[in-house]
């Protein structure tokens, strides 16, 4: 039986041999084919490279004799287009403001080396020569050895007299010919008389030395011209023709030659790692029939291993089928046979306390736990009993998941295994769901989802006019202080007393609920009077109004109620929480600190204020503002360059509204922060992503001043947006220096020192002495619209306008006019040296996209 497995496994290994040897002996072809072709790809990528740098070298040496063309285009149009060498070149030959003024002489060979430089009459004669730096009259044809002049005038009168360039070839030397007619320009003072015109023409002579520095400026090494004799018929890869009038010019340069540096840099590397590829490649062979071999025996001792290991997976992957926290065999009476080790750390029991005892003993006898077990012993199968309940050592009350499932064990034997996961703390989270569900946290008041629940049960059994039900909404004043001044714990500590204080001033005769924040609903049933409902109203404000402790101090605090009867007002659970509501508004409104009725007369001003409230601090949150910006025009420049944002508020069913329908509201109900937080937000944003350049102006309220936290909102949105804060302009009214001064200038320099602007808003229409643009840190001021608008019918309103602006003149302000309408206002202010104008005439508010379309030209 041996002999036969080792001839079994000799067969084996020639036969795996053979498998590896066919495989290697391809790979190596495949190599050797794979590197043949690397080195092929070296030597064409190497001539490409050499090819594409003297293309990119031949693009730049075009570019560079383009340049000089244009370079000496640019210096002649300087002399000729100019009024006073008309006169004295053109009109007349002044050698005197020409060459000893230095105007026209010495200065264009030192700085520019242009060799010659001529004024050829309309007739074709020069009239006055600089060459070589000296003045010295010679005919051009002259010096040139031919006479360029009839070509120059044809390609002169094709431009109309702009300065041209050529290209030209004398006596083999490559030479840049400019020329241009002379003419007055743009110099109204000079009378022209327009006769032939005079030509202007720059000579600049490519030496070699002239030629290589051009070239060594772009990179380009060994620039010349060459001569090709007629056996060059194809020019090589570092030279090109250049066209010149009635000539070509051959420039040839130093090529880089990078594909010769990439085949020395790469080819021996390749060549090496070809030759310890294939040597590589021979060592693995070899290893591979090493380990073919290695792998036929480990193959038998393999087989022999799984058997060995199969009865002991079969175990653990029953167990893995309920992986938990704590394991555990019984036999088939359901008595504990053996338990996991983490039993006693999840329990507190020994695990010798529990073997041989009943699983049910564990689950404390519970009925339906006893009776699942049972049933598992007489049927088999699986078992969850979910959230059973057990004692831990220390005898607290806990909670487990336990899954059991019939096995058969050791010895033939049938039995159970199973697991068990402690879930007390997700079932006493459950129960604190639920508890939170209906009661508040912090309080232990039922919360809004009982309030409702008991009201909608009241109202089902039938309220009657001779035994009511009646809603009370109780909302705390003065109860924000007590958060910002002592801290939120100790508003948490005064919102606990008042629940105490209110239910022992209700005893039992109703329900108290917490309906959020600082605000409590109280429902009671079975009321037969109101003066029932006022006395308790009565002693409710006369126990709120009582001191409470925070620490040593004593805070104060009020209340307001709000009442609504069933059936008397309504019926339904919303319609009385909401005309609560509105009788708590109007208690509010009234002084604070007392009581209101419902009453139908209230008048739909309340109700619709209250809606239009709740509606903008949804319209807030659900994105219903817009933004608009009117330009503002720059009189020193002629163009626009800053913007006023101004907010709209698109109404779910009133349509768009203006500022000053919500911005009211917004102050007196506390969204004014909210809403200046996306104004500044959205004008930042816009500024920074679509207004390059230009700068932003926001209006603030006199209000937010008085808040502590504008610094942090301005900074904020500052630096959420990347704008910077020279960029913003904070805008503001007169008003604004009236409520307690002291602390707004604090602030106002707080938010200058971030580099933010200060513009008055509305100038000359507030209350403010004038005395406040010396105390507060104004960058400018705006004209309100109400001056600008009388400037054409009176001479008074105008002189006040006039002085305005020298007032902001005088305090160095920037001054600006709002609501010009007419190009004639417009006019009137620029000469009155007003900085700034904005109104209709110069745009309308308008979305940022039609505003980025109107400034930069853009769609």
């Amino acid at each position: 039986m041996k002999q036969k497995k080792d001839q079994t496994r000799i067969i084996i290994n020639r036969e795996m041999g053979g498998l590896v040897k066919q495989p290697m002996i391809v790979m190596l072809l495949l190599l050797g084919i794979l590197f043949l072709c690397a080195i092929a790809a070296l030597f064409y990528i190497a001539d490409r490279q050499n090819s594409h740098e003297d293309h990119h070298s031949e693009l730049l040496i075009g570019k560079a004799f383009k340049n000089r063309q244009e370079l000496m285009q640019s210096h002649l149009s300087d002399n000729a287009e100019w009024g006073e060498a008309y006169e004295n070149l053109h009109l007349t030959v002044n050698p005197v403001w020409a060459w000893d003024n230095q105007n026209f002489g010495e200065s264009l060979y030192q700085t520019f080396h242009y060799e010659g430089i001529f004024v050829v009459s309309p007739d074709g004669q020069t009239r006055y020569s600089v060459l070589n730096g000296q003045l010295r009259l010679e005919l051009i044809e002259t010096w040139l050895g031919k006479d360029p002049v009839p070509w120059l005038k044809q390609q002169l009168a094709v431009s109309k007299g702009k300065a041209i360039s050529s290209l030209v070839v004398i006596n083999g030397q490559a030479t840049i010919l400019s020329a241009a007619w002379i003419t007055p320009g743009g110099d109204s003072s000079v009378v022209s008389d327009d006769g032939p015109h005079s030509i202007m023409i720059f000579a600049d002579q490519l030496t070699p030395e002239k030629l290589a520095n051009m070239a060594l400026e772009y990179g380009i090494h060994g620039a010349r011209i060459v001569h090709p004799t007629a056996d060059d018929d194809k020019m090589r890869t570092n030279m090109t023709r250049l066209s010149a009038q009635e000539d070509n010019i051959t420039v040839e340069w130093q090529s880089d030659n990078p594909g010769q540096a990439l085949v020395i840099g790469i080819l021996p590397a390749l060549v090496l790692l070809m030759f310890a590829t294939l040597l590589m490649t021979l060592m693995l062979m070899k290893n591979a029939l090493r380990k073919a071999r290695l792998s036929d025996e480990s193959h038998f001792l393999l087989a022999q291993s799984q058997q060995a290991l199969y009865s002991s997976e079969c175990r653990f992957r029953d167990v893995a089928e309920t992986t938990t926290d704590w394991i555990w065999e019984a036999d088939e009476n359901l008595h504990f046979t053996w338990i996991s080790e983490r039993f006693p750390v999840i329990t507190g029991y020994r695990i010798s306390d529990w073997i041989g005892r009943p699983v049910a003993a564990f689950l404390l006898e519970e009925p339906h736990a006893v009776e699942q077990l049972s049933s598992l012993s007489l049927s088999g199968g699986r078992l969850s009993l979910p959230n059973s309940r057990y004692l831990s050592a220390q005898n607290h009350q806990r909670y487990c998941n336990m899954i059991v499932k019939r096995v058969w064990l050791a010895g033939n034997k049938t039995g159970f295994r199973g697991t068990a996961t402690d879930v007390t703390q997700e079932v006493e989270a459950q129960e604190r769901v639920r508890y939170l569900s209906h009661f508040d946290d912090l309080t232990g008041l039922p919360n809004r989802v009982q309030m409702k629940e008991f009201l909608e049960g009241k109202l089902n059994a039938g309220p009657t006019p001779e035994r009511q039900l009646a809603i009370i909404m109780v909302d705390l004043d003065k109860f924000k202080p007590v958060n910002d001044i002592y801290g939120h714990a100790a508003g948490d500590r005064v919102l606990h007393e008042v629940s105490s204080r209110l239910k022992a001033c209700l005893k039992e005769s109703g329900l108290v609920t917490r309906h959020g924040g600082d605000e409590f609903i109280i429902i009671l049933p079975d009321v037969q009077s109101q003066a029932h409902i006022e006395a308790l109203c009565r002693q409710i404000v006369l126990d709120i109004s009582q001191p409470f402790l925070s620490g040593e101090s004593e805070v104060f605090i009020g209340a307001s109620l709000g009442i609504a009867l069933a059936p008397q007002d309504a019926q339904t659970a919303s319609d009385l929480l909401r005309y609560a509501d509105i009788a708590l508004y109007k208690a509010k409104n009234e002084g604070r600190n007392q009581w209101a009725f419902f009453q139908r007369d209230m008048g739909e001003k309340i109700v619709q204020r209250r809606e239009m409230e709740q509606e903008l601090r949804e319209g807030i949150r659900d994105g219903e503002l817009r933004m608009v910006y009117q330009p503002r025009y720059d009189t020193h420049s002629g163009t626009i360059t800053a913007a006023e944002a101004l907010v709209r508020w698109q109404h779910p069913r009133h349509g768009l509204l203006m500022p000053d329908q919500f911005i009211p509201l917004a102050e007196e109900t506390g969204l004014i922060n909210a809403l200046s937080d996306w104004v500044l937000h959205t004008a930042c944003h816009d500024a920074q992503s679509q207004l390059q350049g230009m700068s932003v102006s926001v209006n603030l309220s006199a209000a937010e001043f008085q808040d502590p936290g504008l610094y942090n909102r301005v900074k904020n949105a500052l630096e959420s947006t990347g704008l910077h804060s020279s960029r913003l302009e904070i805008e503001v009214t007169e008003n604004v220096t009236l409520q307690d001064p002291v602390k707004t200038q604090m602030a106002m320099e707080q938010i200058k020192a971030l580099g933010v602007k200060f513009l008055i808003d509305d100038f000359g229409t507030g209350f403010a002495s004038l005395s406040y643009l010396r105390a507060f840190p104004f960058d400018g001021i705006k004209l309100d619209k109400s001056f600008i608008l009388p400037m054409n019918q009176s001479r008074m309103a105008l002189q006040i306008v006039e002085n305005m602006i020298g007032l902001g003149k005088a305090y160095s302000l920037n001054v600006t006019a709002e609501g010009v309408e007419t190009r004639q206002q417009m006019e009137q202010l620029s000469q009155l040296h007003c900085d700034s104008l904005q109104g209709y005439y110069i745009g309308k508010p308008m979305p940022v996209q039609q505003l980025q379309a109107l400034v930069f030209g853009r769609d």
